[in-house]
């Protein structure tokens, strides 16, 4: 804004400074002035081509390019695997496994008395062969945790997704903002050329003036002065163009062999928002800006995944089963070399400290996570509240350019009329003339960029209500 402005100063303040000098009388006859107001209506016209890019295509193609929107749509898929996760969790824990043992030879005791017959020993079966499966249930957690955490997960992967949708509003927004900076600074550079080649117009005549000694040395070097400090603006506005019109082109992702063109012709007429109350403007923002929505969404996620480990603070409930298949099978008595199919199920009440401790620690983490969610929303608020009083002060200071710059114009045009009759009369000199032309282009670049800044003003509000998503 600073560079923009101080250009537009200094352009202003090039040619009136040449007026006293060359108010002064001459004997020429004034030189033939070529229709310049006509030029510039064609340049304008070769400005705004129709099939160009405009504003809303610039922001489309952002939105769909930007490295933004691909990082958001990646925390998508992270979002989702974690959600898919939290799902299994409620997958019963089921295992199984397959074995063999070889067993070295041991010496058995006789139990009994030999000679009477009555004596016996244990069989040892050096080759062992099993087969289990195993499954256990958190019956507890069916209740208390897995509900909360998959709420919390899929909550988690709502905000990313609605992330990725603010990802792209604010691409297009940027893109469509940063596209009439850019049609700004083409008018700028046009403006900037044709002041000066009229002080280079000028520069000449006063050479001719100051070779017929009508002129002083002095006068003659202010004059190369102002087309000095007019080359130099024009140097840096064309700068500035080419500055603007690389962003347009890496926002939307246009080669560098592509042309880029104006297709939004600025001097069209377009329909200013109605001004509201500031109270009620806030509430529409909330209602409708997905970052407000992001943050309510995760407020809620955080919320609900600290109920769910909060039940790590209590006993849990489980139930187990398991099958066994083995040769031989340690449940029968005596053992046998044989397989046997056995069976056991059963419920537990178990409580680690550990758990608890960690539960603690999470909750307060959890805790301290949505407070900062909490006031990243007030801060938001408090933010979106000047953002849309900035933003409806922008459009009534634009609708109030508009006017005045409406104003100027007629008034620049009148003064032009005048000078040129004046002229046809001999009663001016073409130096004036082309003084005249000079207020009423910069008159016309005022009014257009005006309407530049309208198309600004209505983009930002618009954004900040949340009028722009889709």
């Amino acid at each position: 804004m600073t560079l923009r402005l101080t250009l537009a100063l200094t352009l202003l303040a090039v040619v009136p400074a040449v007026r006293p000098v060359l108010a002064q009388p001459r004997t020429e006859q004034p030189p033939a002035v070529g229709d310049e107001m006509a030029e510039f209506e064609k340049e304008l016209d070769a400005l705004f081509s129709s099939g160009g890019l405009t504003a809303d295509e610039a922001a489309q193609r952002a939105s769909r390019v930007s490295p933004s929107v691909r990082r958001s749509a990646a925390q998508i898929e992270v979002a989702i695997a974690q959600a898919q996760a939290a799902e299994l969790s409620r997958v019963p824990q089921v295992g199984g496994s397959l074995s063999y043992t070889r067993l070295s030879p041991i010496d058995t005791p006789v139990f009994g008395d030999p000679a009477s017959g009555m004596a016996f020993e244990f069989p040892v079966i050096l080759n062992q062969y099993a087969a289990s499966a195993r499954a256990s249930i958190n019956l507890s957690d069916y209740v208390l945790r897995y509900p909360k955490l998959i709420s919390a997960a899929r909550l988690a992967e709502e905000v990313a997704r609605t992330s990725n949708r603010s990802a792209m509003v604010n691409a297009g927004q940027e893109a469509r903002v940063a596209y009439y900076e850019w049609v700004r600074a083409r008018l700028q550079n046009l403006i900037a050329k044709r002041q000066l080649e009229q002080v280079r117009t000028t520069l000449r005549q006063v050479r001719a003036l100051a070779e017929a000694q009508r002129l002083s040395r002095a006068d003659l070097m202010r004059v190369e002065s102002n087309e000095a400090v007019a080359e130099q603006a024009s140097i840096q506005l064309r700068n500035l163009a080419e500055l603007r019109e690389e962003q347009v082109r890496l926002l939307i992702d246009a080669p560098p062999e592509q042309p880029l063109t104006i297709g939004e012709d600025i001097r069209v007429d377009i329909t200013a928002a109605v001004a509201g109350k500031l109270d009620d403007l806030l509430g529409t923002a909330k209602k409708q800006r997905l970052d407000f929505k992001v943050l309510d969404t995760g407020i809620e996620a955080k919320e609900r995944q600290r109920a769910a480990e909060r039940a790590n603070l209590y006993p849990k409930l489980s139930a187990f089963g398991q099958v066994d298949y083995a040769n031989p099978n340690q449940r029968i008595f005596p053992a046998e070399e044989k397989f046997n199919l056995t069976w056991a199920v059963g419920a537990q009440i178990s409580w680690t400290l550990n758990e608890t401790l960690f539960a603690r620690t999470t909750d307060r983490r959890l805790r301290g996570e949505t407070n900062e969610l909490r006031a990243d929303r007030e801060n938001l608020e408090r933010g979106t509240r000047i953002e849309l009083l900035a933003a409806q002060q922008s459009v009534s200071i634009a609708i109030a350019a508009l006017a005045t710059s409406a104003k100027g114009l007629a008034a620049a045009q009148e003064g032009y009329r005048v000078r040129r009759e004046l002229l046809n009369a001999q009663r001016a000199t073409a130096v004036e003339l082309v003084d005249a032309e000079t207020d009423l282009t910069r008159a016309r670049i005022a009014a257009l960029n005006a309407r530049v800044d309208l198309r600004v003003a209505m983009v930002q509000l618009a954004h900040a209500l949340g009028n722009d998503v889709k």
